[in-house]
């Protein structure tokens, strides 16, 4: 079991083939944890479609480009995940609800959607090409 904070980073190509890649690397760091399928199912979910956003968004799959990936695990609190890119950002208030009808056809914010309803905290910085998730261990039934 992780007893102190620790942080693990994460510097990737951007290259969609490295997505799962990296977040089965990820997963498996997390594994002394014991989070559960459910969770990490979710942790996955999340952590994979910020790094697609950060490769075909941010860095407009321009293959010199990096995306970096930070996972911080303080066991008694919560697991953080920043994801940065090296695009121009952009603004997440202008993301147009993927739920409402006149979009729910349109093939876009799904992925922050979607990380919105399974992370505890999203946050975007102010240019918008880094995201922080965050998912608090308190609300994670462990199974030991």
């Amino acid at each position: 079991m992780v007893k102190k904070p620790e942080k693990k980073e994460f510097l990737i190509p951007t290259d969609l083939s490295e997505v799962q890649k990296v977040s089965a690397r990820v997963l498996s760091y997390l594994k002394p944890l014991d989070l559960g399928e459910p969770n990490l199912f979710d942790i996955r979910l999340c952590l994979e479609e910020a790094l697609i956003n950060a490769m075909k968004y941010g860095n407009r799959l321009q293959k010199d480009l990096k995306v970096r990936l930070s996972v911080e695990v303080d066991p008694g609190s919560e697991l953080r995940f920043t994801v940065e890119d090296k695009g121009t950002g952009f603004d997440v208030k202008k993301i147009e609800d993927c739920t409402r009808k006149e979009n729910l056809f349109r093939n876009r914010g799904r992925g922050v959607y979607l990380i919105h309803q399974l992370m505890d905290e999203v946050k975007f910085n102010a240019k918008g090409n880094v995201v922080l998730m965050v998912k608090r261990l308190h609300k994670i039934k462990c199974h030991s």
